[in-house]
């Protein structure tokens, strides 16, 4: 005859812990490799790498071009030389920047101003990968993109 063998109420609550604490340890926005969690839209520091299918240039600037996009709906950020701000809306996958300005300092041979400018009136839509924010046109095309930097 088998004997039956009972498992106490809280081994089976211990179990079940530990098991919820395990799924704990890698986050729901994790790539498909598990490394790199993704970074939110809000509230992150986005470094411009490249812009129109080209690298940014190494400047010997303390500040490098950004943007930064608040909770309240509001963006601003620095195109390598003018500082930059409006209003953004996000729905779903979309990304749409509205009243945008900026300050008029003359910068010659800013290419990666005007080419920043062009990307987010063109931006319909964002992928967010890990560190790295693409701003998307209307066919999908990668328009911008920016690695994200704790903020300091």
């Amino acid at each position: 005859m088998k004997k039956k063998v009972v498992v106490p109420a809280y081994v089976l609550a211990l179990f079940a812990v530990l098991l919820l604490a395990g799924c704990a340890g890698s986050p729901a926005g994790s790539s498909p490799g598990g490394d790199i969690a993704a970074m939110p839209l809000t509230n992150t520091y986005w470094q411009l790498l490249s812009v129109a299918g080209e690298p940014v240039p190494e400047t010997d600037r303390e500040q490098k071009a950004h943007i930064l996009f608040l909770d309240d709906g509001r963006v601003s950020g620095f195109s390598g030389c003018n500082q930059y701000m409006g209003n953004y809306r996000v729905q779903g996958e979309n990304l749409l920047f509205d009243s945008m300005s900026s300050t008029r300092r003359a910068c010659p041979d800013n290419q990666t101003e005007q080419l920043l400018f062009a990307a987010l009136a063109k931006t319909v839509g964002v992928n967010l990968d890990g560190i790295e924010l693409r701003l998307l046109g209307e066919a999908g095309e990668e328009l911008a993109v920016f690695e994200a930097s704790r903020m300091k």
